[in-house]
Parts: C-alpha cells; structure tokens; sequence
C-alpha cells in the first residue's frame, strides 16, 4: 500500500545547517534539526561526516544543542540549552565543548548575553549578541529594581521591534571579546552601532555596521578594529553612503566586500563585489558586468538554520547567488574573475570552503537536504543520506517547466500535477505566489505544493517580474505593485489553461504569502476567475505598513514610492483594501500575532471588509507565531496551517 503525503510528514524531515570542516579537512560537522511532536519543537544535534570511512554519525544528543565552530581537529566548541533549569536567566548563553573521538560534552564557561553567533580566534571568542545597548558595558551595575521588567514599554526609535526577535526599541547587535582564561568580557562596539557581518584576520577585525539614533537607516558602513589584550575603539571606514553585505579579509590590507549604493532600483539593487583598499579607503570594483545577487532567495518549507553567508579560500571569497531559478556557489578572486562552483540546479542552503575541500547542503530534484562535495573532476558527489528514506514510497508530484510572455517578456512557471494523474480528468488548480517580491521558486521540494498536489490539485507557480535571479531590471516594480506583477502572473495562469487542458478554468484558487499575500487580497480584488483564496501574512494598506511594521516606512516609500503624507492617494490606491468592496472570491486570511513584518492589523483589514460587504471569509491567527510560521513555526501550529488552507480550498475547488 502506498503510503501518504500529509500536513504532518515534514515533521519526519531533517534539516540541515551550518556545514565546517575541520581545521584538516578530515570532518564535516553540521546540524541537523527534526521535529519533536511531544514538545512541539525541535530538536538540535551535532553530526558528523568522515571522509575517511563515509560514515555519518550523530555526536550530539541533547537535542539543545546549537551554533559550533571547530576549536581544532578532535573539538568542537558549542552553544547549547542542555542543562538550564526554570531560574535560570535567559539572557546568558553557556558553551560546551566535545571531542569527536569520544566522551562526554564538558561545559566550558557561561557568558552574560544571548549569542547569535560566535567565532573561536587564538584562545578567545568573539561572538554577537542583541543587547539593550544602556546595560551592554561591564560596569552596569543595576539594583534588584532597576533590572525588573517594567509593565510598559517606552518606544521612541523607528523600528521599535523585528520579526523574530520581538521589541528592539534601543538594542543593536554587539559585539564582545569574551577570555576563558580570564573569565571576563569586553564589548567591543559600545554605544548605538548595531553589527551585521564581520570578520577576523589575525588581530585585525573588519565589520559591516550601522550607528543610529532614533531611526534606523537603509545605508551601513566599514568598520575596523584591533582585537588584542587591549582591543581598539572601531575605526568607521566609509561615509553611510552606501549598503555593504558581505566581508572578509584578503591578506590584511584589503576586504572582499559587496555593496550597492541604490541609485538605480532602490534598496532591492543587487550588490557589485569589490575589493576595498584599507590603506587608502578606496573600493575597486572587481567585475562590471556582475549582474546577480549575492545570497540564496530560492523559497522552500523544508529549510531551517543558515550558515555562514562567504567565507575566503584560495584568495577568493566564496558566497551564494540566486541565478536564473537555482541557487550556486560563486568565488571572486581579486582579478574579479568569477567562477561558478555548483551545478545549475536546486539550492545551496549552507556551505564551507577551505583551501584544499569544498562543502554544502544542497536541496534539488524534489528531493531534501544533503550534503555534498566536489570531487578532483569538478563533478558533485553526495556524502550524506540523512534524508535518504524519508520520501521513499511517498507519492511525490513531478514539477514541469514551462514558460509564459507578457509584454516580450518571458515568465519562467511550473506546474505541479497530482501523481496519481489520469489523462481522462480534469483538476482543479491553484496558483502559488511567492513572497519577496525579490525571491525566486525553484525546482525544489516544497512541501505545501507536493501536499496540494497529493490533495488532488494541480499546483501552478512562476517567477513573475520582481523575482530575483534575472537582474535589477526584471525586479525592479517599484511602484508598479499589482500592475506588470499581476499582469505576469496573469499570462501564467492563461498560458496553463492553454497548455494544460486537464486544468479546470472553473475551479482556480490562489494562494500566497507576505508579498504574495499582497498579490493575492490584489487579485481577488481586480478579478472574479478565482473561487477560493488563502492569504497568508499578507499586505492589505501601504499607509498602515508603512507605520506599524518593522520594515515599513523604508520599504512601503522605497517599493511603493512614495509616503502617506505626499502620495497619499498613491498609496491608497496601490492597497487592496481600497478594493476590496469588489471583491466575491471566497477568501480564507492566516496571520500569526507576533508577524512584526506583515502586522496582523494587515489581515484584520481585509477580514473585516471581506465581512462588512458579505463575502464568506474567515481569519485563522496564530498565537506565539511569527513571520516564519510556514517555515520554522512548532509543528502543530504549521500542520494546522496547511488543514486550515486544504479544508479551504477543498470546500469551494471540490465537487
């Protein structure tokens, strides 16, 4: 008997993250994470892989375990939640370390900050941390009731919280020199600079940072220091012109960096690679005709937990780029040749390079992660099977290619078909719009589509104009939201009735989330063709985005071009609540309550217009849930997600 595909089996998935070799290349150590369905959440452990003999194990097992780096070849220094009792405070972070040859993890030293991530360099650790910055110095010393939660909140920054990570008003991301032997730490970026990447060489210590009061801007900067017994003030490089993302060192006179200065199509502009000069302050550009992002924007469900985003090797730098539908592994070196390391297919979702080995965890071909390398022929070789038989004798959907034409410009689109497909039937049909806009779908697994599809519907997605993956001016719609995207999205759905005469034009459904929500409450509001809906995290007023969210008031002005004081009726015109007296399309909304990124008075807008003009609809909001809830939300909150979107679909798509 064939076995199902259901809401739950993600939660037989691994998920792996956070690929590195060790120092001589023998192992690799990952994590792997897995649902827990008794604590509803996830479980973390660290695993390795030996060249060696081929063999994956499992090190760790507390099932808490989580960032590592390798302290040398036989020990891993890590974070871990193992062992924290009910008092104890949760703004600490306690390291263990485990030698791979055997024996008991042995806990190490406890720092006084929540770590985000860290690195070990010559005995110390330099790791990053979110911290209220007035109580971030060793000489804060607050009373009992000085250091007890108020019941209010004083805000008086923009953006006063961020998805994820709660109320940020006056927090930034640090960064500390932490001595084992000494026992004692050292912050490093005092005051209101807040740390994005950074990088170590020697005692040279390079970072990307952005110094606010107040409001937040859309522009960082270089930053230097000495990491040493005494370490330096940081030295600001550049003149907060410009947006840097990725860093590291080439020799210690120069850094790899990518940045933009936005001129051209605004914050979503891809970044150039540049070789920054630090004894004279100049950026070389290394390639004019780079026209690619420099990070991985192919959108799946079955990916939790990152990696680092470059890394040097070979006197290159090493990072992910969105190209086309795929993700790869590119290199720069310092001539601004640029190289491509992977296949064109799937998506690279953490790697690591040293100067002899180079490793990933890829996700391709509808099947879930593994790791890989690359052998002495440049082909791919897979080194793990840690998901091997997790979708053996499932029914997994096929995912076509085909391609639609708008205005002489070509849409790349999928579909996916139900795998017990008979010719001599006809199905109904759902249209997926992804989130972003600048994202990207792939050819990859994607367990809300292969569950719609098992359900018995053809699933359509494609990468309108605003995706990533074919440069600055297909993403570029600023101000055109609901215009050359819907547009787009339109000649797909008419190109696979076209094509595909097993679809039945009388029974569409559509469905997306963040931006995709967007599109979604836009279509249902410009359209009748469609006769279910699932908006999910979606935008229903620029004006209320643009003042609640975290991201708002750059993001609405930058995308939408303009703000709700000069263009109001822009703005307003632009909102698919100002539609939505048109709407008829039966239309199920899911948010989660703590989504800072898509507030849920977003979906609150639509339900109740929905309701005030009698159309049925109805509102699924998702305690103790954020933007990611499709992504990384507990187990039971995103198994009922997907009931809640099937029983929908089901009620109005179904005979």
């Amino acid at each position: 008997m064939t076995k199902k595909l259901t809401s739950s089996t993600f939660t037989n998935f691994n998920f792996l993250s956070d690929v590195q070799l060790s120092p001589n290349n023998e192992h690799v150590a990952f994590l792997a994470k897995s649902a827990n369905a008794s604590l509803d959440d996830y479980d973390s452990n660290i695993w390795l892989y030996h060249f060696g003999n081929s063999k994956t194990t499992q090190l760790t097992r507390s099932n808490r375990d989580g960032k590592f780096v390798w302290m040398d070849n036989q020990r891993l220094l890590f974070t871990s939640n193992r062992g924290t009792s009910e008092d104890q405070e949760e703004e600490q972070t306690t390291f263990y370390s485990i030698n791979i040859c055997g024996g008991e993890a042995k806990e190490e030293f406890t720092v006084p900050h929540p770590v985000d991530e860290f690195k070990w360099k010559n005995g110390k650790v330099i790791y990053k941390s979110l911290v209220t910055i007035e109580q971030s110095n060793n000489s804060d010393e607050k009373t009992e009731e000085e250091t007890e939660e108020p019941d209010y909140r004083i805000l008086d920054e923009i953006p006063f919280w961020a998805n994820g990570k709660g109320f940020t008003n006056k927090k930034r991301e640090h960064l500390f020199l932490y001595n084992p032997e000494e026992d004692n730490w050292t912050d490093l970026t005092k005051g209101p600079i807040s740390v994005a990447e950074f990088t170590v060489e020697n005692e040279q210590l390079a970072f990307i940072g952005t110094e606010y009061e107040s409001k937040l801007p859309i522009t960082n900067d270089i930053y230097l220091l000495k990491v040493s017994d005494k370490p330096s003030e940081p030295k600001k490089l550049t003149e907060s012109k410009r947006q840097f993302r990725l860093i590291e060192f080439y020799g210690e006179e120069s850094l790899f960096v990518s940045s933009t200065d936005m001129e051209t199509t605004g914050i979503n502009e891809n970044h150039h690679l540049y070789l920054y000069d630090l004894s004279d302050n100049t950026l070389q550009i290394l390639d004019e005709d780079w026209k690619s992002s420099v990070e991985n924007r192919i959108l799946t469900d079955v990916r939790m937990g990152g990696g680092q985003s470059s890394t040097r090797a070979n006197g290159k730098m090493y990072f992910v780029s969105t190209r086309e539908n795929h993700s790869a592994l590119m290199s720069v070196d310092s001539t601004g040749e640029v190289n491509q390391s992977t296949k064109p297919n799937g998506s690279i979702d953490s790697f690591d390079v040293t100067e002899d080995k180079m490793v990933f965890v890829k996700l391709h071909e509808n099947k879930l992660q593994e790791i890989f390398t690359t052998n002495s022929n440049n082909q791919e070789e897979q080194l793990t099977k840690i998901n091997e038989e997790t979708l053996s004798g499932l029914p997994i959907a096929k995912t076509v290619h085909f391609s639609a034409h708008n205005q002489g410009t070509e849409i790349d689109a999928w579909i996916l078909t139900p795998p017990d497909f008979d010719d001599d039937s006809t199905y109904p049909a759902i249209l997926e719009v992804h989130g972003g806009p600048k994202a990207a779908y792939g050819e990859v697994y994607f367990h809300e589509m292969q569950l719609l599809a098992n359900r018995g519907y053809v699933v359509i997605l494609s990468n309108p104009r605003g995706s990533d993956g074919k440069g600055d001016k297909f993403a570029d719609i600023r101000g055109k939201y609901g215009q050359v995207d819907y547009q787009d999205l339109s000649a797909v759905l008419d190109k696979a009735l076209e094509t595909y005469p097993f679809i039945d034009g009388n029974r569409l459904g559509v469905t997306g989330g963040s931006y995709g929500g967007f599109m979604t409450n836009w279509i249902i509001g410009h359209t009748d063709r469609f006769k279910a809906a699932v908006s999910c995290r979606s935008i229903a007023n620029w004006i209320s985005k643009f003042n609640t969210t975290d991201i708002g008031y750059y993001f609405v002005a930058d995308q939408q071009d303009g703000n709700p004081w000069e263009d109001h009726d822009k703005l307003w015109e632009q909102s698919p609540v100002k539609h939505a007296d048109q709407v008829t399309t039966p239309t199920l909304f899911i948010h989660s309550e703590e989504d800072y990124r898509c507030w849920m008075a977003e979906g609150l807008q639509m339900f109740t217009a929905l309701k005030y003009f009698g159309v049925d609809s109805k509102l699924c909001l998702f305690r103790g849930e954020n933007h990611d809830l499709s992504r990384s939300g507990n187990p039971a909150n995103r198994i009922a997600r997907l009931d809640e979107m099937l029983n929908w679909f089901d009620k109005y798509l179904k005979d």
